[in-house]
């Protein structure tokens, strides 16, 4: 579903015409094409956020189409005020389902696994459209100069959690569902975070210090990186495909006999934790 000009230029970030784009998307269009693919959403009208992660989309689905990679894609795209939902950090700006859970304080109704929230930031509203959302060139900015990203770009945050679901997707296929399921649980707690952090901060704030927080997080915002570095300025869809010579390239038995390990640490605990690598878990 192309939504923008050929003639699109992102150095400044969200330029005029994208933003004439963004105002006059259809957001229901944007859905529709969403539920093709068998992901359910509810963007809640926020055309931003609907614009940006059909981009996202199209970003993946360039990079499976012509690269036959398999990224995999959430079930659900869903923007929710955080203040309904059984958070600790209310603030947020997105997160990841990973499992089928009941999120909602007041609601029995349970979401499935593998779905993206992106925070609606409600007391941000006016009359013609929502504070927060319409100044993520600024927040993308902050966030760059206080090393919280890697990146300086518009649609980082929003990349950021499909990495996520990449990442899920991909362990669930090599490891299986329950046994995926147990092993995020133990990545998750916090004495599991903390022996990460001792033994990897040093490698992982080469990143961003974000990337830091826990190796979920990681591998997300190294992902994030190495796709927006690789998108054409033009038509924002990736120019080459990015997993070559990096860590998510997979290889035969017989190329790892006969070459050598990578020295860089960092490219190697990628690697791992792109793999399921966890020497950290006890």
């Amino acid at each position: 579903m192309k939504i923008q000009n050929s003639n699109i230029n992102f150095k400044a970030g969200l330029t005029a015409a994208m933003q004439r784009e963004i105002k006059d998307c259809n957001v229901a269009k944007i859905s529709s094409y969403f539920a093709q693919s068998g992901i359910n959403t509810d963007f809640k009208n926020n055309k931003l956020i609907a614009w940006c992660s059909l981009k996202c989309l199209e970003i993946i689905e360039a990079l499976n189409k012509k690269y036959s990679l398999n990224l995999g894609l959430p079930e659900g795209v869903i923007v929710e005020d955080f203040k309904k939902l059984k958070l600790r950090e209310k603030g947020s700006l997105g997160f990841v389902n990973i499992a089928s859970a009941k999120l909602y304080i007041e609601k029995e109704e349970t979401t499935p696994g593998r779905t993206i929230f992106f925070n609606e930031f409600k007391k941000f509203n006016y009359p013609k459209g929502n504070e927060f959302w319409d100044r993520i060139d600024k927040t993308s900015d902050e966030n760059f100069e206080r090393h919280l990203s890697a990146t300086d770009f518009f649609l980082e945050v929003f990349l950021h959690e499909f990495m996520h679901i990449a990442h899920e997707t991909h362990l669930i296929k090599k490891l299986g569902a329950d046994k995926f399921l147990n092993l995020a649980d133990k990545v998750l707690e916090a004495p599991n975070i903390q022996r990460f952090q001792d033994k990897y901060e040093h490698l992982t704030g080469r990143i961003c210090s974000y990337a830091s927080s826990n190796p979920m997080e990681t591998v997300a915002c190294d992902l994030s990186n190495r796709i927006i570095k690789n998108l054409d300025e033009n038509t924002l869809i990736p120019k080459n495909n990015f997993i070559p010579k990096s860590p998510y390239e997979t290889r035969a038995f017989l190329y790892n006999m006969f070459h050598k390990r990578n020295p860089d640490i960092l490219f190697n605990l990628l690697k791992n934790l792109w793999n399921g690598k966890f020497d950290f878990i006890h």
